[in-house]
């Protein structure tokens, strides 16, 4: 699967996947597409940082994002 990123200016809460926690998400921060449900992409988040962690995000959450909030990663192309 891809590599994306939050795209600059949506950062924000996501919810986390089947569950009604969430995490702070900001701008630049790496998920792993786990796979596509409808018009969301089921992320997994990569080295969460500092700020997530300390609003309830960790690495390897998996959490919902819109296409319109995410950016491909240089050097990866979208892949479902």
């Amino acid at each position: 699967m891809s590599i994306v990123k939050i795209r600059e200016g949506h950062t924000g809460f996501y919810q986390q996947y089947a569950n009604k926690r969430v995490a702070l998400l900001e701008e630049g921060q790496s998920l792993k597409v786990n796979r596509i449900k409808d018009d969301q992409y089921i992320c997994s988040v990569v080295n969460a940082t500092e700020r997530c962690k300390d609003h309830g995000g960790y690495d390897g959450m998996t959490i919902e994002a819109y296409v319109q909030n995410l950016e491909v990663e240089e050097g990866e192309e979208w892949k479902s």
